[in-house]
């Protein structure tokens, strides 16, 4: 995973794992997890936009990476209140169907809505509408 913090509160971030990570078994989800961490650091809110492909299957986290995952979700749950909401950016119209079904199981997971974009400026544009509402609420 790569994390762009340099136009926050928008983060941008590709959850992709390298194909030679995952056939060389050298993705490291605590380096994950850290950076996720220092993210929360200024406990502001914050919307992350996925700049890569939607996660896909080919990657099947082992029931020790499931479990580092949760615990780690479990202990930062009130943190991740700060992520306003996640946007997956999808061209397919077919897939960003798939992904509307999947939306409901992501928030319940993560606690943050999943809205979906076709292009990554589409993106930005609900990105800064999400912050914009927060901001007037707050």
């Amino acid at each position: 995973m790569i994390i762009d913090d340099s136009k926050f509160p928008v983060v941008l971030v590709d959850f992709q794992h390298s194909l030679e990570q995952v056939e060389n078994e050298t993705h490291n989800h605590d380096d994950d997890m850290a950076a996720f961490t220092n993210l929360f650091e200024s406990g502001k809110p914050f919307v992350m936009v996925s700049t890569g492909e939607a996660p896909e299957e080919k990657h099947k986290h082992s029931r020790e990476e499931t479990r580092k995952i949760n615990a780690w979700r479990k202990i930062n749950k009130e943190k991740l209140k700060c992520i306003q909401a996640t946007i997956q950016v999808e061209p397919s119209k077919v897939k960003r169907v798939g992904l509307t079904l999947f939306a409901s199981v992501y928030e319940k997971f993560w606690g943050n809505p999943l809205l979906l974009a076709q292009t990554q400026e589409e993106a930005l544009e609900l990105a800064e509408k999400v912050l914009h509402k927060v901001s007037l609420t707050s």
